[in-house]
Order: C-alpha cells, then sequence, then structure tokens
C-alpha cells in the first residue's frame, strides 16, 4: 500500500464561487500566509479549497451556499460555479476540478425550462 506523504497545493483557481467571479492563487508549493481585512475574501478561499476536496465549507459544514448572490442576497441563476487545483503529490503534478450548476429541464409541452436540482462534476 502506498502513503501519499507530500501535498502541496501549486494552484488555486476560483470561478463564481461565493460572490468571486474569477480568482487565481499561487502558492508554488511553498508555506504561504493570506491576510486582508475583514470581507476581503481569505475565508471564501479557504472554503473553496476544502469544498473542493471535502465538500464541505471551511467551518465543516456541508449545508452552504456556495452560489454568487445578487443584492437582495438570492443566488444569481444560471452561473456555473468552478474550483480548480494544481495539487504536487509526492513530486507529481496532479489537477483536480469540481463544477456545481443548476439543472434546467424543458418539460414536454411547456414553454420554458424549470429549474429542477443541481450537478457536481468533478475532473481528474
Amino acid at each position: 500500500m502506498h502513503v501519499l506523504s507530500n501535498i502541496k497545493l501549486v494552484h488555486l483557481k476560483l470561478k463564481n464561487f461565493l460572490g468571486v467571479r474569477d480568482f487565481e492563487f499561487s502558492p508554488e508549493g511553498e508555506n504561504c500566509s493570506v491576510f486582508g481585512d475583514t470581507g476581503t475574501g481569505k475565508s471564501s478561499l479557504f472554503t473553496a479549497f476544502t469544498w473542493h476536496l471535502c465538500g464541505k465549507d471551511s467551518r465543516g459544514r456541508q449545508d452552504f451556499e456556495i452560489k454568487t448572490l445578487d443584492e437582495d442576497n438570492n443566488p444569481v441563476h444560471g452561473l456555473e460555479h468552478e474550483v480548480e487545483a494544481v495539487l504536487n503529490v509526492d513530486g507529481k503534478a496532479l489537477i483536480l476540478k469540481k463544477s456545481y450548476y443548476e439543472k434546467w429541464t424543458k418539460k414536454r409541452g411547456s414553454a420554458e425550462k424549470q429549474f429542477t436540482g443541481h450537478t457536481t462534476d468533478y475532473y481528474l
């Protein structure tokens, strides 16, 4: 049995995640600290990483809203929410991507599509 002994974050990319439209973070496998004022996205960055790997937010909750919200705190529909990570695992690059989006289905006889749930896709 092979045990992973060394995992490093090389790059993290967020798209429409917790209101972050597009952001890239590149620690290049080095130790780093993230600093900023309240509300600048530090927790969102960490939540993106934990959701990507574990399906939970930075507080360990599975039931949380990752969608971008409008000015009235309602989810913006039709956006694809993605987090992509490049990891260095025992000296080899591993690219993982997780995508969350709404499913809209047009039922027979209906003129408009109806929201029918969410889909999460995983890419390796």
